[in-house]
């Protein structure tokens, strides 16, 4: 496995804030992140994907996803 070096530094500064080996805390953010996954189902993300392909579709994506962003503390959006 390859890591950036500057993601191993945070990652390095978060485990020890934490008081807990770098990796402990790999391994639990890894088994958070494939517990929780994205709660918006195949079939949500397809039509937002779908609505994505004209202006107007595209807008309305964009503002939604602008609004999600806003609201969110430590998941970063998803790429559609």
């Amino acid at each position: 496995m390859n890591i950036l070096p500057e993601l191993l530094r945070r990652v390095n500064r978060r485990a020890q804030e934490l008081g807990m080996s770098r990796n402990l805390y790999i391994c639990k953010t890894l088994e958070r992140a494939v517990e929780e996954g994205t709660s918006w189902s195949p079939a949500f993300l397809k039509m937002l994907g779908q609505a994505a392909s004209d202006r107007k579709g595209r807008k309305a994506v964009d503002e939604m996803m602008t609004a999600i962003a806003s609201r969110r503390t430590q998941k970063k959006p998803i790429k559609l």
